[in-house]
């Protein structure tokens, strides 16, 4: 699947910049201009979500993708002059829809419950779920857990580092959720741990340097989220 969404990002694209480049080529011969048609970008928004949308495997991908549409969709009737209001009216509107998200993402977090075969008192060890929130600030977990189940990060302008090199996964899956605005995060795993990453970055990235293990049983560890002009880095 991760190929069909490579390949569809492409598509979208190669077609926005070869049609981009039609119409610079079409304004230098006098035949059209340019500035009429570039006023509708933010259909490139509605593109953007409608792949995020169509592809998405999980929640939180589906609904950044809703949101982009959403967005572009008011921006592009704004552009058309079909709107009867100040799209700078509806700008708090970002903040609701953001606060809103972290309180979602939050929740799901919470519905973390114990694997199959969990060690009894495992939910009592505090390692066993990795939770941090790094504002303009750096946070640092470590978790040597041996009934790991997953967690939340969030980095808001800041940086979360996790080492999760000495955990043990409580079943065969584990879930993190992630979160950042400007923000960075590290994370260190298992060699035996197949990390599997579900993240939708809009202006920002990530890096997957760790090494697959032969197993194809292995544990995996699941990244899903959000990252805006930040970035993710894993490795082992």
């Amino acid at each position: 699947m991760q190929d069909q969404a490579r390949l569809t990002f492409r598509l979208v694209l190669g077609a926005t910049l070869a049609l981009a480049g039609l119409l610079f080529t079409l304004d230098n011969l006098g035949i059209v201009e340019a500035e009429h048609f570039f006023r509708y970008w933010p259909a490139l928004l509605v593109a953007f979500g409608a792949v995020q949308l169509a592809q998405a495997q999980h929640g939180p991908r589906r609904v950044m993708g809703a949101f982009w549409m959403i967005v572009g969709g008011v921006l592009l009737l704004d552009a058309i002059d079909l709107l009867r209001f100040s799209v700078r009216e509806l700008f708090p509107l970002g903040l609701v829809a953001l606060g809103g998200y972290i309180v979602w993402q939050t929740f799901q977090s919470r519905e973390l419950r114990a694997a199959p075969g969990e060690p009894p008192g495992a939910r009592g060890d505090p390692s066993a779920v990795a939770s941090a929130v790094a504002v303009m600030s750096g946070v640092k977990v470590v978790s040597n857990s041996k009934s790991f189940r997953g967690g939340e990060l969030t980095a808001i302008m800041g940086g979360c580092h996790v080492d999760l090199r000495e955990a043990m996964l409580a079943g065969r899956e584990a879930t993190i959720d992630i979160f950042a605005i400007m923000g960075g995060i590290e994370m260190r795993v298992p060699e035996t741990w197949n990390v599997i990453i579900n993240v939708t970055p809009f202006m920002g990235g990530y890096e997957d340097r760790t090494r697959r293990p032969v197993d194809p049983a292995a544990p995996r560890l699941l990244l899903r989220g959000f990252v805006m002009m930040g970035g993710i880095d894993i490795r082992n």
